[in-house]
């Protein structure tokens, strides 16, 4: 098994969200907090295909996206600037490259079963309603049945399917001699902060770790070496002169590496 390029992605703005849909869509989300503008957009993620890029709302940048679902994009909106407090469901689909329906007075709450379950504030409590996915329209009322809501949500989280992803966990020194040996010897001579992160796939393992530079700020080092050879198939800096560490800088999903560099560029690498 050796690593592959697959694609690439480079923007002039910060990539601030990623996500990976159950139809292998990527959705990358940036923004440019001097503008005040965000950004989406959408490849294949297996056959890097763009389907769309630079894709811009009404709603310039006050706005975010709640799930993704069957190609489905449902964004909200903030209830005012700079509060964290959602609004609205605008659904956009994927293939069409439009906005298939809104709805602004309701909040998302969470997708099952092709189900949108949204609730609606009141002076007391809250009512909760049951959306068609594809049309929006109210096909339920359950009101303020927080009962049948919490089954609904605990429902969901059980069922959440996490198992075509590896994310890093820190290094513990586990008695793995052939890993103690490949880290030793990555960062001997190094000041290095906080823990190092792996993610053990198939027979190579990946990690990155952050070391001090002449700055006195931080480098963050990403490597790859194949286990059993104990050898060296990558290694590189992906952010430089940071102040603090900055977790979520790659992950596994499927049988490619997804690697964050430089807070502005995703590079795709394919386990063949």
């Amino acid at each position: 098994m050796k690593l592959k390029k697959s694609f690439s992605f480079t923007d002039k703005n910060q990539i601030w969200r990623l996500l990976i849909s159950k139809t292998d869509k990527i959705i990358i989300e940036t923004r440019n907090t001097e503008t005040k503008e965000a950004f989406f957009h959408c490849y294949n993620f297996l056959t890097e295909k763009k389907i769309f890029k630079d894709l811009q709302l009404e709603e310039k940048y006050w706005l975010g996206i709640e799930a993704v679902d069957n190609d489905i994009i449902y964004f909200h909106h903030f209830a005012k600037p700079n509060m964290p407090e959602h609004k609205g469901i605008f659904a956009y689909d994927i293939n069409e490259e439009k906005i298939i329906w809104q709805n602004s007075d309701l909040v998302f709450l969470t997708i099952y079963e092709n189900k949108i379950y949204a609730f609606k504030r009141k002076f007391e409590g809250q009512d909760v309603y049951i959306l068609d996915n594809l049309t929006g329209e109210i096909t339920k009322v359950l009101g303020s049945d927080l009962n049948k809501v919490n089954e609904i949500l605990n429902i969901v989280q059980f069922n959440e399917d996490y198992s075509q992803y590896k994310y890093p966990e820190k290094y513990n020194n586990n008695g793995n001699y052939k890993i103690s040996e490949i880290i030793n010897s990555e960062i001997k001579n190094k000041e290095i902060v906080e823990n190092v992160e792996t993610i053990i796939f198939s027979e190579y393992l990946l990690f990155n770790y952050y070391m001090k530079n002449k700055n006195n700020l931080l480098d963050n080092v990403f490597a790859v070496y194949n286990i059993d050879k104990k050898k060296k198939v990558s290694s590189e800096i992906i952010n430089k002169n940071l102040n603090a560490t900055s977790p979520d800088s790659f992950f596994c999903y499927k049988n490619f590496l997804v690697l964050l560099k430089n807070k502005n560029e995703i590079l795709v690498q394919k386990f063949i």
